[in-house]
């Protein structure tokens, strides 16, 4: 259960750090999200010091993660959203299906990171997997930073 309340509490900090992500498709929306993309790949590649031939193939297989992730994220939070919603007074019936279909969600989550793992130590040596992992923690932490400086200085 604290795993959970870990991810979920996460999960709002991560909607709270990056509000327009959750903003309709447009222009400026777009915008932003593909300066964020920008600003991840430069920041990976620039930590993980990918070699020319790693980048080759290394770079599609994490496009991809990140599509099947942004998916798999998109429905954990509806999910998050239902079950905040969810009354007391719905029947038990409901009640497990919606805690199933939450426990679900993390599970897909969980079980997509475990497949992507497999194939970047197909192509990364298992160091670099792990320096990936460390890295994208990094970038989070230096985007919630960046956010709450701009949120001080009034931007």
């Amino acid at each position: 259960m604290q795993i959970i309340k870990k991810i979920i509490v996460f999960s709002l900090i991560f909607a709270a750090a990056y509000p327009t992500l959750a903003q309709p498709h447009g222009s400026k929306h777009e915008e932003k999200w593909e300066k964020y993309r920008t600003e991840k790949i430069a920041f990976l590649t620039s930590e993980l010091e990918l070699t020319p031939a790693e980048a080759q193939k290394f770079w599609p297989v994490y496009n991809q993660l990140e599509k099947e992730r942004w998916k798999a994220q998109k429905f954990r939070r509806e999910m998050e959203g239902k079950v905040l919603e969810a009354e007391e007074s719905m029947s038990e019936a409901k009640i497990k299906q919606l805690t199933r279909e939450f426990a679900g969600s993390l599970k897909k989550e969980a079980n997509l990171l475990t497949e992507y793992n497999e194939k970047f130590l197909e192509i990364l040596p298992p160091g670099k997997v792990l320096e990936l992992y460390k890295t994208e923690n990094e970038f989070r932490m230096h985007m919630i930073k960046k956010f709450r400086d701009k949120r001080r200085n009034g931007e």
